[in-house]
């Protein structure tokens, strides 16, 4: 009974991911229609669909297969969510081409970077503690800065640009409250970002 219970708590925690990724998915897809351009960035950043990977993860809680299998399940979603809805919404079919292998390989390599995270941030006897619970704050913070960096491709959305700093440290301080001065904390905030700099610069080359 016991194994039973946790087979079914697994297999909720699967579907929600699926459904929450999916639901996501579809509402970027309307967002890119819809949204003023200094507010389209929310439906056009890849940190935004790890917001609700990383905190179904941490929600999941229990052991790290399945706080990585969460994260993975939810970002797989977010990107079959809205090409799925793409074909059905422009009326052609849903074909797999490069494009979507690619970011189903980016799903599964962020999945299982932030469902890690989220399983570190549920573990106070952590060393890597704060490495996991600065992982959003940081990545926001990333991509703000590597916009900065390669701002000539940006000039027409600078307030988007400032804006998505500024959440990367809202979220640093709402994350970490009276903790956000330790020095630990500061110093994986601090170098989590030149981390996730790399890794668009690797992204955008293979885009």
């Amino acid at each position: 009974m016991p194994a039973r219970r946790e087979i079914w708590k697994s297999t909720k925690i699967y579907i929600g991911a699926v459904i929450l990724g999916s639901v996501v998915g579809m509402m970027t897809l309307v967002g890119q229609k819809y949204l003023p351009m200094n507010l389209n960035f929310l439906a056009n950043s890849g940190a935004v669909w790890l917001i609700p990977a990383f905190l179904w993860s941490c929600f999941a809680k229990g052991n790290k297969r399945r706080a990585v299998a969460a994260a993975v399940v939810c970002l797989l979603g977010c990107v079959y969510g809205y090409y799925i809805f793409e074909a059905v919404s422009n009326r052609h079919a849903f074909t797999l081409y490069s494009g979507i292998l690619l970011w189903s390989a980016v799903a599964l390599i962020a999945g299982t970077v932030f469902g890690l995270g989220a399983w570190l941030a549920n573990r106070e006897d952590s060393r890597l503690k704060y490495f996991g619970m600065n992982l959003l704050p940081a990545v926001f913070t990333a991509e703000g800065l590597d916009q900065v960096i390669h701002i000539e491709g940006y000039t027409h959305m600078i307030p988007a640009v400032i804006l998505k700093i500024v959440i990367g440290v809202i979220l640093y301080l709402t994350i970490n409250g009276k903790d956000a001065a330790k020095t630990r904390n500061v110093v994986s905030y601090a170098l989590l970002p030149v981390l996730g700099i790399a890794g668009f610069a690797v992204l955008s080359g293979c885009v």
